[in-house]
């Protein structure tokens, strides 16, 4: 393998620490260590969320929030010059609003991919896909819910 194909080896590292202490234990510390100060930040599910780490900060606080002990498990790891890709599947238990859907206390799990752009080793750009029916099903919701552009997702402007 020549070496400019090679993957900086902290590069994983950097998206393993984002998805275990910001995502799984909600240790929000670190957001500002790992994310770029104007990260952007792509997800269908969430049109509204602009870019910038306080941002992605609150976001986290708010999916948190609507499931307290919501935890990712990385399946699946692929990086490539300054990229890296997971497959990874989410578990929680809905016992706080989220995109306006009243709790459900029920137990949901998805999976999703997610694709991260690291340059001088913080995220500065994610892309990310899962499957928002699926859990709505597992929830039990029938109607869709609303996408909402709620405070934390939009009190900071990029």
């Amino acid at each position: 393998m020549s070496s400019h194909n090679k993957q900086p080896p902290d590069n994983k590292q950097i998206v393993r620490r984002f998805m275990d202490e910001c995502w799984s234990h909600g240790k929000l510390d670190s957001i500002h260590e790992l994310v770029a100060d104007k990260c952007r930040f792509h997800d269908p599910v969430f049109p509204s969320l602009t870019s910038g780490a306080e941002n992605i900060k609150a976001h986290i606080e708010t999916c948190r929030r609507g499931f307290p002990d919501l935890k990712f498990a990385i399946d699946d790891t692929i990086a490539e010059r300054n990229e890296v890709v997971i497959h990874w599947t989410a578990r929680g238990t809905h016992t706080g609003t989220f995109l306006g859907m009243p709790p459900t206390n029920r137990k949901a799990t998805v999976s999703g991919t997610s694709i991260f752009r690291i340059e001088n080793s913080r995220i500065t750009e994610t892309w990310a896909h899962w499957n928002l029916m699926s859990m709505m099903e597992q929830l039990g919701v029938t109607m869709a819910p609303q996408v909402e552009s709620s405070k934390a997702e939009s009190r900071i402007n990029a």
